[in-house]
């Protein structure tokens, strides 16, 4: 081996990630472009909301657009209405792959290795796989169940069932078996987020119930503490530190919504938000950055009396809470570009 190949071996290996893997951030680039030519269903900032760069089409009624970044360099999977859109240029442009005969509102898109991604609902079947170019469906495990989270891994895919029991598939979703047991009886799963750094770590709300964790693949399961009397409608776990997790929801005995954090991966969590200081709802999506423990994003938006969106930016050590507004109906997802995270894609929607 030449010293310049022992030298990118050794680099290879210091770079964090997937095992064998190079951080795919190293190969992302920036956008290069002040306007996004689309459809309107996808915006770039790089101001945390505050200015969004303009879009060569306009978002049609009714969408709730949602938006990955893949691990293949300047990919991007977006979904929107019936339409499954790729992006090859960092999110510059925008190219139809396919047209879904479902109407894709509920569902979401989940990033898998390489130029893999996954589009799936909580409520409906089936599971889209994208791979490169190509479209393919499967069912899930549930016959007329969806999905409250799916994670992809090289060689296997785990999705968390409508009632918080896990399944494996080591043929890209051909076939499903049944991995450990529920959290407990007759449960609804609002949603639920994987370990992005250990599969065997999931989170799960749930209705009334508040939320339940697992670290052995489901084997096991604890129901975490002080939020058993809560209506846990949304999660995110941070990808610089897992043992971050967030939970927004329903306190039903104070009658209050609440985001509150846990720091020992979903075991107990508190409170460091409430409805006073923003707008909370069953179910505001929040998402964490991948460089920032501290870092939580979040959205509320209406078409009700024209109100539009806002994008949050919350620190939950320090309380620092600050928020920008635009003219869309809502920001139903957001993405991080890996080579710079302060470069956000969002998802936007359209209701009217």
């Amino acid at each position: 081996m030449t010293a310049l190949g022992s030298a990118l071996t050794v680099l290879l290996a210091l770079v964090p990630g997937q095992t064998g893997a190079a951080d795919p951030g190293w190969f992302w680039n920036a956008p290069h472009c002040d306007t996004v030519y689309g459809d309107g269903s996808v915006t770039i900032t790089q101001s945390d909301g505050e200015t969004l760069a303009p879009t060569t089409g306009k978002l049609r009624a009714v969408t709730y657009a949602k938006v990955a970044a893949l691990e293949e360099p300047n990919t991007l999977i977006s979904i929107g209405k019936q339409s499954i859109q790729r992006s090859s240029d960092a999110g510059c442009s925008w190219q139809l792959l396919d047209k879904s005969p479902d109407d894709l509102s509920t569902y979401d898109v989940q990033a898998g290795p390489g130029d893999s991604a996954y589009i799936y609902s909580v409520n409906d079947q089936p599971i889209y796989r994208v791979h490169g170019s190509q479209v393919s469906a499967v069912l899930g495990p549930v016959e007329g169940g969806g999905l409250a989270a799916l994670d992809s891994r090289p060689g296997r895919l785990r999705v968390v069932a409508g009632d918080g029991q896990l399944y494996d598939s080591s043929n890209d979703g051909v076939t499903w078996q049944r991995t450990g047991v529920p959290p407990a009886h007759d449960l609804f799963a609002y949603d639920a987020v994987v370990d992005p750094r250990n599969p065997d770590h999931v989170v799960v709300g749930v209705m009334s119930d508040g939320v339940y964790v697992t670290y052995d693949g489901g084997r096991s399961w604890f129901r975490s503490r002080a939020v058993e009397r809560v209506n846990a409608f949304s999660l995110a776990i941070s990808p610089a530190d897992p043992s971050k997790v967030w939970l927004e929801g329903y306190d039903l005995d104070r009658s209050t919504r609440f985001i509150w954090e846990s720091t020992d991966g979903g075991q107990k969590f508190r409170e460091v938000l409430d409805q006073s200081r923003a707008d909370l709802i069953n179910g505001n999506r929040m998402w964490a950055s991948p460089v920032d423990p501290d870092l939580l994003y979040f959205s509320y938006g209406t078409s009700f009396a024209n109100f539009g969106a806002d994008l949050y930016r919350f620190r939950p050590s320090t309380g620092d809470l600050t928020k920008h507004h635009n003219r869309n109906d809502g920001i139903p997802s957001l993405a991080f570009n890996p080579s710079n995270p302060k470069i956000l894609y969002l998802g936007l929607a359209e209701e009217r």
